[in-house]
């Protein structure tokens, strides 16, 4: 009986151990999407998350805050997030609005700031067809992880009414406290630490890749305004 016990007490610290030492050994990305969401930041992104897949890493954390940009490159975000092996949190520090909330919808987890607020996605031009396709990527993407989908189409169809949340003719921008309360935030959490700490990944390696110069050149080049400047001064040459 003794030798039993003692063989017992010994798994259970070895199993301690062992999942101590996962714990530790855990490695998470953390990737920023800030400023306009154009084909530049969206090839750093892309890239952040490839060698993520490509190294194996427990986790990755997107922080995001943007006005939004352009929904066609927020859409090839959204395809590689759903592909990603690991779980994917979208942490709102400020705003996620327009193609950022699209992008954290994607997430598996979604965490927003103390004063951060997600939605204003209606489409420009705000015809009839553009808007009925991306209502139905919102939606989709609320029901595949668990959030309210009539949240999530009001943000982009401002025919969609929801009692004490949204009125006819209105398109619906959720602060943090709201969208706790209406479980569409997982919670809030003003620091990073707090997110990581949340789903298991205390002591967790960090990884913050940035963009590299070509990104960065890229970045600035399809800038909504840069490439506006440029359009216009090849029309005066």
């Amino acid at each position: 009986m003794r030798r039993c016990q003692t063989v017992l007490l010994a798994l259970c610290l070895l199993l301690l151990l062992t999942g101590s030492a996962l714990a530790q050994g855990a490695t998470v990305y953390v990737i920023p999407i800030e400023g306009t969401i154009e084909p530049g930041l969206v090839e750093f992104v892309k890239r952040a998350l490839n060698e993520a897949k490509r190294d194996g890493v427990e986790g990755i954390l997107l922080e995001i805050d943007t006005f939004g940009g352009r929904v066609d490159a927020a859409t090839e975000l959204v395809d590689l997030m759903l592909d990603m092996p690991m779980p994917v949190i979208a942490h709102v520090r400020g705003r996620a609005w327009s193609a950022g909330a699209l992008i954290a919808l994607a997430a598996d987890y979604l965490v927003m700031a103390p004063g951060s607020s997600m939605g204003a996605a209606e489409p420009r031009p705000a015809e009839e067809k553009v808007i009925s396709a991306l209502r139905a990527e919102f939606e989709s993407l609320a029901e595949r992880n668990g959030r309210d989908p009539q949240v999530a189409a009001a943000m982009v169809d401002k025919d969609v009414v929801i009692e004490g949340l949204v009125e006819k003719d209105k398109i619906l921008t959720l602060s943090a406290n709201e969208a706790e309360r209406r479980g569409f935030a997982d919670f809030i959490a003003a620091g990073r630490q707090q997110v990581l700490s949340k789903y298991g990944f205390d002591d967790a390696r960090v990884i913050e890749p940035s963009p590299n110069w070509a990104e960065n050149l890229a970045r600035f080049l399809t800038d909504p305004t840069v490439s506006s400047l440029l359009l216009s001064l090849g029309f005066l040459g």
